[in-house]
């Protein structure tokens, strides 16, 4: 598995083809990325980990005391 991200998992976060729509999707959802020389981002994968642990952390039902 790689470090960042591929193409496909880019296009499947985002819901955006274009690198420049990428990168606004990325910010707005507070994913830190690295833009490479021909424009697209470089996200990594440790980081869209965290961001799905965080989320389904926050969405945990309480849990019930007897």
């Amino acid at each position: 598995m790689s470090l960042t991200l591929s193409p496909d998992e880019l296009r499947d976060l985002t819901a955006k083809r274009r690198s420049d729509a990428q990168r606004r999707a990325l910010e707005f959802m507070g994913v830190p990325y690295k833009r490479r020389p021909d424009g697209s981002p470089a996200v990594l994968r440790v980081h869209v980990e965290l961001l799905a642990g965080a989320t389904m952390q926050a969405k945990r039902e309480p849990e019930l005391q007897p």
